[in-house]
């Protein structure tokens, strides 16, 4: 049986993350990544179009509660990589591992993740497994051994046809994830996780999150609007703004 892979990672949930005086708080809950979310629908889509085993891998965070939404969602099982270092090539690498054991046919990933929006995992995972990559896809088909993409490359679109297997990342408009009902959430308890432990080090490392704070001057400047003008326009001279 052909598989498809979903990749996705767990992230605090960025609606509800706050800048403080002394940095970025993020205890906050946890949630699927959004565009990731995206990928888990159209994997679950072929799944039930073509008959593919559909397959998630998620790597850093292994929240159980998002792990079972994803698997509520359609998949059919997920493995989950435990890794306390990480950056893209570590990442990439350890996916790549695991990547390797599947009989697999398309990897699916969101275009960027909500955390840091680099963007740069799929190309960066297609190049290590050697399998031609296709960013940015709003809509795509298979068609015997061949996927037929459409691009959003924001101010028009590319139609790209690649062999399979192939890597791929997709856009928030390519479809609308499903909500799952009671019932799929009770029926995911029973679907497999794999856990992985990765001692894999990263290359980069974050050594502090410090906001950037503007001290505003709180001017006031008072007077008839053309008064007003003159005096704003003065100030600004003054401070080097114009």
């Amino acid at each position: 049986m052909s598989t498809v892979v979903a990749l996705f990672k767990i992230v605090p949930d960025d609606t509800l993350i706050r800048i403080t005086p002394h940095g970025i708080d993020l205890n906050v809950p946890l949630k699927i990544s959004t565009y990731d979310k995206n990928a888990i629908e159209e994997a679950v889509r072929i799944k039930e179009k073509y008959g593919f085993k559909a397959i998630g891998i998620t790597a850093g965070i292994t929240d159980r509660k998002s792990i079972r939404e994803a698997l509520a969602m359609g998949l059919d099982e997920v493995i989950s990589l435990e890794m306390k270092e990480m950056d893209v090539q570590s990442v990439a690498e350890n996916v790549a591992e695991q990547i390797k054991g599947i009989n697999f046919k398309l990897v699916i990933g969101g275009e960027t993740t909500t955390d840091s929006s680099g963007g740069v995992l799929i190309p960066y995972l297609a190049s290590l497994l050697g399998y031609p990559a296709i960013t940015y896809v709003r809509s795509l088909t298979l068609i015997e051994n061949k996927v037929r993409a459409e691009r959003n490359l924001t101010s028009f679109s590319q139609i790209v046809e690649s062999d399979l297997p192939a890597i791929i990342s997709v856009v928030g408009e390519i479809n609308t994830p499903r909500i799952p009902s009671v019932k799929q959430i009770l029926e995911s308890q029973k679907k497999p996780i794999r856990t992985v432990q990765c001692n894999s080090s990263s290359k980069i490392k974050i050594v502090s999150l410090t906001p950037y704070v503007i001290q505003r001057k709180k001017v006031i400047i008072e007077g008839k609007m053309e008064e007003a003008v003159e005096k704003l326009i003065q100030y600004l001279k003054e401070e080097n703004a114009l």
